[in-house]
């Protein structure tokens, strides 16, 4: 046959289309292990983003809801005393105590405004609409001092009732965080 011994046994050994080898399959397994680590890599990526997108707007609403909250507060506080500075007058006849009270709350309203949502902000224009008005029946002129008990009455509860529909409108909206 062949003169060369060792080129006889590679021509015994040679096939026909492809050969598998050790080095052919320590490839494919690395490619495999490749596309694998690619692919989970990615996979943890998207997760990780997509958790702090989520943590991120529980954050979100949680600081909305502290400012609302402070505002609301705020507001309240003031509307306390507007009725305090009501009462106050009555002793006193001092306008001006119940003027600063009257700007304190407009600046709390500013709050209410700043914070949301805007049926909020009608509730607090009902508040400073009962308490500017009061404020300006006390300015009138032509007032002796005397006021009637029960305009007097009719004008503070216009107020508190006020007062107490933005409370019940408040709790709805810290209770409900995707306002």
């Amino acid at each position: 046959m062949y003169i060369i011994p060792f080129v006889a046994e590679a021509a015994e050994k040679k096939k026909d289309g492809f050969e598998y080898t050790e080095a052919l399959g320590v490839t494919v397994a690395s490619a495999v292990t490749v596309i694998g680590v690619v692919l989970a890599a990615w996979i943890a990526y998207r997760t990780g983003r997509r958790q702090v997108a989520d943590q991120g707007l529980i954050e979100h609403k949680h600081w909305r809801r502290q400012n609302r909250l402070e505002a609301y507060k705020q507001f309240m506080v003031a509307t306390d005393g507007v009725t305090d500075a009501f009462d106050k007058w009555r002793t006193t006849r001092s306008i001006a105590d119940v003027g600063q009270a009257i700007e304190r709350l407009m600046a709390a309203k500013a709050w209410v405004r700043l914070s949301g949502p805007t049926s909020m902000t009608g509730h607090a224009d009902k508040v400073t609409d009962a308490a500017g008005d009061f404020y300006t029946y006390l300015r009138q002129p032509n007032l002796s001092g005397v006021i009637p008990p029960m305009v007097w009455k009719q004008r503070l509860s216009d107020v508190v009732v006020a007062q107490n529909s933005f409370v019940i409108e408040a709790a709805k909206v810290l209770d409900n965080p995707d306002l």
